[in-house]
């Protein structure tokens, strides 16, 4: 039988830390009280905390795109179907807002200041509708010092408008209206039901656990086989028209258009040369057995040596053995003259970037030398899952 991949191990070993309000614990800690759990709940059972939200996420990518991207894995418990998004899990904390319109009796309800996030997960779980969804979440115990002042819905999260602007709103979106356009049904009343139980479920211990990690013994019995195979993608449907709340087909992955060889080659084309900074360094990359060396010069002529690692799952290049920073490979194959490195645990903001000064190192046979050697490039960073988001740098 193969045997995983050790960094596949380790990355299935450190997935999902316990969390905790201390920063390290040695031996016995009394009275540590975690900061959140991991849980399943139905993305309609969450309310929004914003009156708008933006239709782009702080990376620059479009809402509807991100839409059309998540998955559906098998379901746990009484979800039919979970959700697999291309980000981190919201967090969620329960709390009691009062109804100025009063449709409501005042109560307490989910709620997470992750409103895009909620908004395409929403999104996803209505074009799936009267399929009962599950969404994993990061259920926190306690709202953070000055929570609720970011609360500023007036609909007790209820719905959310879309728009650049207050002034320029294009949509409102609630999905109740949408679902009691799809017709009543036995299946769609025990939807309703599902959503009403977790809405009532009144704290983080009532909620369902979410599915476990595998263990590193039940990775080295699955033939090396990390990754969950999800078949079920959302349906495929026509591009919906303005307003419509159907769900688009899902776009394909980059490399499924093009070979891997073809791939590999256009992004170290994209890469090799030299780059100018934004701090005032150069830098160069060359092309290297498992990789790249980047040379990086900073303003005072000091000198440092990263390799740069290919992160074939991801999408991603990294900077350097830390796995904290990286950029995404596709911004290096459009070779636009400009690349933005982020970091693993910072924001969607660049953390750096880089402008392109030379292209001599551009001619196609340095790009098809270089294809040739990464082959044995492709690997993926310690301690990482999949192509998710960082965290802090999540689309909120």
């Amino acid at each position: 039988q193969a045997i995983p991949e050790p960094n596949l191990l380790v990355r299935a070993a450190l997935r999902r830390p316990q969390i905790t309000s201390a920063s390290s614990v040695r031996g016995r800690k009394v009275g540590v009280m975690p900061l959140y759990d991991e849980k399943l709940i139905c993305p309609l059972a969450i309310r929004f905390t914003q009156e708008h939200i933006r239709p782009i996420f702080q990376d620059g990518i479009e809402l509807e795109r991100t839409i059309r991207q998540i998955k559906c894995k098998p379901g746990s418990g009484d979800y039919d179907v979970i959700l697999d998004a291309p980000f981190d899990s919201v967090e969620v904390i329960r709390w009691h807002k009062r109804d100025e319109s009063g449709l409501e009796e005042e109560a307490k309800h989910w709620f997470t200041f992750d409103n895009r996030r909620l908004y395409a997960l929403q999104r996803a779980a209505v074009a799936l509708w009267p399929k009962r969804v599950g969404v994993e979440v990061q259920a926190l115990y306690a709202a953070t010092d000055g929570s609720h002042r970011k609360d500023n819905s007036q609909t007790v999260g209820r719905s959310v408008h879309i728009g650049h602007s207050l002034k320029m709103l294009t949509d409102t979106w609630d999905w109740r209206e949408v679902v009691a356009s799809k017709g009543s049904s036995s299946e769609a009343d025990a939807a309703h039901e599902l959503v009403i139980s977790d809405e009532n479920r009144s704290s983080v211990d009532k909620l369902c656990d979410a599915p476990a990690p595998p263990s590193m013994l039940d990775l080295f019995f699955q033939n090396g086989c990390v990754d969950v195979k999800v078949e079920n993608r959302m349906p495929s449907v026509d591009a919906p028209s303005d307003g419509s709340t159907t769900f688009p087909s899902p776009i394909p992955s980059p490399r499924s258009s093009a070979s891997s060889d073809d791939a590999m080659s256009s992004l170290s084309a994209g890469l090799c040369g030299t780059w100018r900074g934004d701090q005032g360094d150069t830098c160069q990359v060359k092309a290297c057995e498992g990789g790249w060396v980047c040379v990086r010069k900073d303003k005072g002529g000091r000198s440092k040596t990263i390799n740069l690692w290919y992160d074939e799952k991801a999408d991603f290049v990294w900077w350097g053995s830390a796995w904290d920073i990286y950029t995404k490979a596709a911004e290096a194959r459009d070779q636009s003259g400009t690349v933005n490195w982020y970091n693993y645990k910072g924001t969607w903001d660049p953390k750096f970037k880089w402008s392109y000064v030379d292209t001599l190192d551009k001619a196609p046979g340095a790009s098809a030398s270089s294809g040739r050697a990464l082959q044995s490039a492709k690997r993926a960073p310690r301690g990482r899952g999949g192509a998710q988001a960082p965290k802090s740098a999540t689309r909120a």
